[in-house]
């Protein structure tokens, strides 16, 4: 938990000094490769209305101060990020991903391929 946590951090850093636009994320971590199947149907879901359509979100009230109740995102960009223990982490569009789970031969997405897809290489 404290590694994801520490990439959730490193992340969250390089979204609101770099990237600083809108968007939705879904972050993983591998060592060598990281399984397709690592991305649930329900995050693949998500993330496609995001990109497709609109997704709503009620922030789940747990007994601490949200920043506010609900958010709204329509037609913005969707990604799954994944980070390769000391290479860096990738940005790849939903679309991309879902499409090369499906084509590829193999079973996992090795930090070759996930460069030669990505939309952008954070090394």
């Amino acid at each position: 938990m404290k590694k994801e946590a520490n990439f959730q951090t490193k992340f969250n850093h390089w979204l609101k000094n770099v990237w600083k636009k809108t968007g939705a994320f879904e972050l993983k971590q591998c060592e060598s490769s990281l399984p397709f199947s690592s991305v649930v149907p329900h995050q693949i879901d998500a993330l496609m209305a995001v990109r497709h359509s609109t997704f709503v979100y009620k922030i789940i009230d747990a007994g601490y101060q949200n920043p506010f109740d609900c958010f709204c995102l329509t037609e913005q960009p969707a990604y799954v990020v994944i980070s390769f223990k000391g290479k860096g982490f990738v940005l790849i569009a939903i679309d991309t991903f879902v499409l090369e789970s499906k084509r590829s031969k193999r079973r996992s997405l090795t930090w070759t391929r996930a460069v030669d897809i990505a939309t952008i290489v954070v090394k």
